[in-house]
């Protein structure tokens, strides 16, 4: 009865709905404008499954809104699926 009580807790402990992290990672003092660009991938499988050599960087975001002068960047990192098999992510780059 403990093993299968304790197996219980560790299955719930183990399963996310969905987890997401938003970390900033530059700053200017350019001034924040009304646009926003964005560059992401997702992998399956805990990253086994995915393309490789992705490009997710700054310049490639920016250029998806046309933006030239940017204010701020953002990087985020959201799981989700069975036990957190799924992650996306994400650079956000605003500006004008």
């Amino acid at each position: 009865m403990k093993k299968l009580l304790f197996a219980c807790i560790c299955a719930l402990a183990l399963t996310s709905c969905g987890s997401s992290i938003t970390t900033p990672m530059a700053a200017t003092s350019n001034p924040v404008g009304n646009k926003c660009g964005e560059a992401s991938y997702v992998t399956k499988f805990w990253g086994m499954i995915g393309k490789r050599n992705v490009n997710i960087g700054i310049d490639k975001a920016a250029k998806s809104a046309g933006i030239t002068k940017i204010s701020h960047v953002d990087r985020s990192k959201k799981k989700y699926g069975f036990f957190g098999s799924r992650s996306k992510y994400t650079t956000k780059v605003y500006g004008e």
